[in-house]
């Protein structure tokens, strides 16, 4: 399955359980698809080999999904050289990574995966409270259910204590000696990430405009794969901003994109730019920067947003 037809199979999936959808068609993106659905927001990384997504791309992915409060996905087919197994939960620089398989059983079937691949081979977490009371019930001792597994009995007191992760064929031996569920889910749609906030802008340009949007009260935060170059915040309002010296073909496209991404996320986007007359993209206002100048706050800013978008509508529709 080439990379196209597997971004198609993984939009399918989303729609088919109720998600809106934005694809990005944005060279080097750190995310293919946002998808949305009720109290649920993901950012999706599309690799045909996982490998190739890149540590600058998963660190704005991450970026994203902090700032937003979303999870950050990979879904892909093949790892190194080898496939990724369905029901398999893999990482990509402490992204949950899966095959588009598995996220239709997760989405569509509700059946979330408990096997993830480390170093090694293949391993569970289990419920390690579960685990010694079925183990006292049965009678056992420590050395006694250690030997029968054939593992250390430090291993097993570390597992009772959910300390450390199982081996696939040990939980499944524990599983069936007690016939009794004992791996714990992965809840791959709610996943909690790390993420370094505090990004210097690449141009001076860009800290120019970081920093008046700072003087007005919005948080910044600098992404450098993504069609816009900084996500900013005011309170609950989210502004995805863009920032370019010029309005080129480019600009247009990536303004379209941010205004598809938009509508999913319920975020205002906006370009800044060194020179360009007012005007708006789909729904996204470009203006010059010399009109941040006006502006004397983050709610006027906002304001402006608004208005011009208002403009435009009255224009279209009259």
């Amino acid at each position: 399955m080439d990379r196209e037809r597997l971004i198609r199979t993984v939009e399918a999936i989303l729609r088919g359980t109720g998600y809106k959808t934005a694809r990005m068609e944005f060279k080097g993106s750190c995310f293919d698809i946002v998808a949305s659905r009720l109290f649920l927001l993901l950012f999706i990384k599309v690799a045909t080999n996982i490998d190739t997504v890149t540590g600058e791309q998963a660190e704005d992915l991450k970026r994203l999904a902090r700032f937003f409060k979303a999870s950050p996905l990979i879904v892909g087919l093949k790892t190194k050289n080898a496939e990724l197994e369905e029901g398999v939960v893999y990482e990509r620089f402490g992204i949950y990574a899966l095959r588009p398989e598995t996220l239709y059983d997760v989405l569509v079937e509700n059946e979330m995966p408990a096997i993830f691949a480390e170093r090694g081979g293949f391993y569970v977490r289990i419920n390690g409270g579960l685990l010694r009371k079925l183990r006292e019930r049965y009678g056992y001792s420590i050395n006694e259910l250690a030997q029968l597994l054939g593992i250390s009995r430090k291993s097993l007191t570390n597992y009772e204590r959910g300390e450390q992760a199982v081996s696939l064929e040990v939980a499944i031996r524990l599983e069936e000696l007690f016939d009794e569920p004992l791996a714990e889910p992965i809840d791959v749609l709610h996943s909690t990430v790390e993420a370094n906030l505090d990004v210097t802008p690449e141009t001076p340009l860009e800290r120019e405009i970081f920093d008046r949007l700072k003087e007005l009260g919005l948080g910044v935060v600098k992404v450098k794969k993504a069609p816009f170059n900084a996500v900013s915040r005011e309170d609950e309002f989210r502004i995805l901003t863009g920032i370019d010296e010029r309005k080129t073909r480019s600009t247009v496209k990536r303004a379209e994109m941010v205004a598809e991404v938009g509508r999913i996320i319920n975020s205002d986007g906006v370009f800044i730019l060194e020179k360009t007359r007012t005007e708006v993209v789909g729904e996204v206002p470009l203006i010059p920067k010399d009109s941040l100048d006006e502006v004397r706050d983050a709610d006027e800013l906002i304001d402006l947003i608004e208005e011009l978008k208002k403009e435009i509508k009255k224009q279209l529709f009259g």
